[in-house]
């Protein structure tokens, strides 16, 4: 019988801060949502009017939830992480940019643990672009927890 060793999982570290920014923006979103799902049976226009804006504002109301959801689960994750998780310096081996709206990078990155484990981070902000630009070689700050398997590369103050 085999055991199968569970990949790494990249933890979004998201500051309380970052989380209640988040939180009161999809808590607007799903306001907006939920009073034009309302006033959208008000409307005077043709039953499919009523039922396309209605529509529109049900899955504006349910992107709100999900928003919601998400900041909620990063902030949790985060705070997991950073309880048994320990700072380290993570060196990037390779760097690629990924053509998009903006300027995003790829990097490929070691974890200094006993086994050979590299792990994909794509990112925007400015310290993984400086990063990308010094690879191969340079490093960037990360939480990493070996018991959970999971990591996180650090972009700023957590703490508020």
């Amino acid at each position: 019988m085999s055991v199968e060793i569970p990949e790494w999982t990249q933890v979004e570290l998201t500051g309380r801060r970052s989380a209640v920014g988040q939180r009161w923006i999809a808590g607007m979103l799903t306001l907006a949502g939920a009073v034009g799902l309302v006033l959208s049976f008000f409307m005077e226009p043709g039953w499919w009017a009523v039922i396309s804006s209605g529509l529109v504002c049900l899955f504006i109301v349910v992107l709100g939830i999900s928003l919601w959801a998400n900041a909620g689960a990063s902030a949790a994750a985060t705070v997991e992480l950073l309880e048994s998780g320990i700072t380290v310096p993570l060196r990037v081996l390779s760097a690629e940019e990924i053509h998009d709206d903006s300027v995003i990078q790829r990097l490929l990155l070691r974890l200094p643990v006993d086994e050979l484990v590299v792990v994909q981070h794509q990112c925007s902000h400015w310290q993984c672009l400086e990063a990308a630009r010094e690879a191969p070689g340079s490093e960037v700050p990360a939480i990493i927890d070996r018991t959970t398997k999971s990591w996180g590369v650090v972009h700023g103050r957590l703490g508020g």
